[in-house]
């Protein structure tokens, strides 16, 4: 088999993964972009060849009612060839689309339709049909309304992640009057809370920026490859500096809460060395934990109110008690 046979067999076997039963429905230029994500580079008529020799073999059908014409297995077609799904990746599946679809990309996500719709045929009978509805995260903070994401915004920063390529787009910082044109290198994408932000790095500079999506516009994606700055991991940006505000290294807390307000933290600690003295029973416990000295464990520490007295270290509790004075001056 040559080369050229190869990589056409390659390329007509994703589509056939690619499409969907009707009625859903995937244009030809939508096929040629999640082609791009995977390596294949073609053009519209190359894929339209395709899709006319895969119809003569495959029950595929063509919506011509209205363009771009859009591409389905038939409402009729049997799968009947295809690989089952255990019941075990069924429910992960389920519960994938409903807890990641917020970070899955656009493409990701229209890619796994086929197999969501799978899934449920697999545990339609079974008692694990509704496992992902009978599941859920509950917010530790207070539950704020998402910020409204452009949808374009969206797939551009998911198909330049993907792709490794630069993003040119405009930006509305809170501080700037007007949004600023600038190139972006797109690092990785996080959430904090009910917020998105791109990691990434602005123009030719090697500081890392975190951009909310919100605030992106015109975004599009460029031909120019990402420059990603040497050693830079995601996972290591968000354990040690991504949530953090004002870092300035570990420090020994030691604090006596209320015995209720600390009962979660007998389950969940704060840290692997942490220590709490004192009768779970009673009215006040004592705490001690190596926790990192930053703008979070500040807010953390404010929002058990009355309920926590930090000890130690000394400059720590004399910053909180001059925010809860203030606090007690505005309601006075």
């Amino acid at each position: 088999m040559s080369t050229a046979t190869h990589d056409a067999l390659a390329r007509q076997w994703e589509m056939l993964r690619m499409i969907r039963p009707a009625p859903w429905k995937i244009t030809v230029r939508e096929l040629r972009e999640r082609l791009a994500v995977e390596g294949f580079t073609t053009t519209n008529r190359t894929i339209e060849r395709d899709l006319k020799e895969l119809s003569e073999r495959f029950p595929l059908a063509s919506d011509e009612s209205s363009r771009p014409y859009g591409w389905s297995w038939a409402r009729d077609a049997n799968f009947a060839f295809g690989a089952r799904l255990t019941n075990s990746q069924a429910v992960t599946l389920l519960s994938a689309r409903m807890h990641l679809r917020n970070l899955l990309p656009r493409l990701a996500m229209a890619d796994l339709w086929p197999l969501f719709d799978m899934a449920e045929r697999a545990l339609a009978s079974s008692g694990w049909h509704d496992w992902h509805r009978r599941t859920a995260i509950m917010p530790s903070g207070m539950p704020l309304i998402a910020p409204l994401v452009q949808p374009a915004v969206l797939e551009a920063v998911h198909s330049a992640l993907g792709l490794g390529r630069c993003l040119e787009g405009a930006y509305q910082s809170r501080a700037a009057g007007e949004a600023k044109r600038m190139k972006i290198h797109p690092l990785g994408l996080v959430m904090r809370g009910a917020a998105q932000y791109l990691i990434c790095t602005l123009r030719d500079y090697g500081d890392i920026r975190k951009l909310a999506l919100h605030r992106l516009s015109d975004l599009s994606v460029t031909a120019e490859n990402c420059q990603r700055p040497e050693g830079f991991n995601l996972q290591d940006y968000v354990a040690h500096e991504g949530p953090k505000y004002r870092p300035a290294g570990p420090l020994k807390l030691k604090a006596r809460f209320a015995a209720e307000a600390a009962a979660h933290l007998r389950d969940t600690p704060l840290s692997a060395d942490q220590q709490i003295t004192g009768d779970e029973g009673g009215a006040d416990v004592e705490l001690t934990a190596t926790v990192e000295d930053d703008q979070t464990l500040r807010w953390w520490l404010l929002g058990f109110g009355s309920r926590v007295e930090v000890l130690e270290p000394a400059a720590l509790r004399a910053e909180i008690a001059g925010q809860l004075n203030a606090a007690a001056h505005r309601y006075s």
